[in-house]
């Protein structure tokens, strides 16, 4: 099987096989900087300890996922290599089953992201009108997490319901408006990144730029496959039905209970409408 939509004409298992390696790779970056958050967290000064309890948090859920980012890379890579080769499997689940795996996973953690900056949003809301100012700068901050509320939202009902909606209805149009929404998206992080170098270091900008963008091309890359999967069996499902309505061409055929002379047919013999 090829992978031709939004990709160059590439075999099922070799596109697994480079998200298995992508993610093994990507996995073991992040597992090293979550695991360098807990050594930052404890350097904090006592008068700002809160910060403490935020960055071991994150750094406890980044590297839970990290790990299990790299257990999911390390089967899809064994399976996929397996494929070509006609090896053992470690898991026995098919190649497609872990794309379509992976991207639902991919689905629910921008899902679990657009609840918590929304709800992250609505507090910072609440708590700046306590003591907005009008004209001053409070008035400021509260405009902005307005917007930071209207961004949230939009990446909660859009991107995050438009991909687990499209994978569970098997919906290729759903899937299809994820991954152009993507591409957008990915457009505008260049551009803003970019822009941004000039107020940051350039090597540490660059770095930063190059890691999100093979993450945000693993991701995309994830769901380009188990759309083409999805497309590919469309196909292969309407070509079987046009066969079989080939080889059955009784049509509108129906028995009715009033009829008595209407001929008598075997439960074994299929009608097609």
């Amino acid at each position: 099987m090829k992978i031709s939509r939004f990709c160059w004409n590439m075999e099922l298992s070799s596109a697994a096989l480079g998200l298995g390696i992508c993610g093994v790779v990507m996995s073991i970056i992040y597992i090293g900087f979550f695991t360098y958050l807990f050594f930052m967290a404890g350097n904090f000064a006592p008068a700002i300890q809160y910060m403490y309890a935020i960055v071991y948090v994150i750094g406890t859920v980044g590297l839970l996922l990290s790990l299990g980012w790299l257990l999911f890379s390390f089967i899809l890579l064994n399976n996929a290599k397996e494929d070509e080769t006609g090896g053992k499997r470690i898991i026995k689940i098919s190649v497609k089953r872990i794309i379509k795996i992976g991207s639902f996973i991919i689905g629910t953690i921008q899902t679990i992201l657009g609840c918590v900056s929304t709800l992250a949003s609505i507090g910072c809301i609440i708590l700046f009108s306590l003591g907005v100012k009008i004209g001053g700068v409070s008035a400021i901050i509260l405009v902005l997490c307005f917007l930071w509320l209207i961004i949230s939202i939009f990446f909660l009902i859009f991107p995050a319901s438009l991909l687990i909606h499209g994978i569970r209805t098997k919906s290729s149009g759903k899937i299809r408006a994820w991954i152009i929404l993507q591409f957008i998206l990915w457009g505008l992080y260049i551009v803003c990144s970019l822009v941004s170098l000039g107020f940051t270091d350039l090597i540490t900008g660059l770095a930063s730029l190059a890691l999100n963008c093979l993450f945000y091309m693993y991701i995309t890359g994830m769901v380009i496959v188990h759309y083409n999967i999805l497309l590919k069996d469309d196909t292969a499902m309407k070509m079987e039905m046009n066969r079989m309505n080939r080889n059955f061409p009784v049509t509108n055929y129906i028995v009715e209970k009033q009829n008595p002379t209407a001929p008598y047919l075997p439960n074994s013999f299929m009608v097609y409408r």
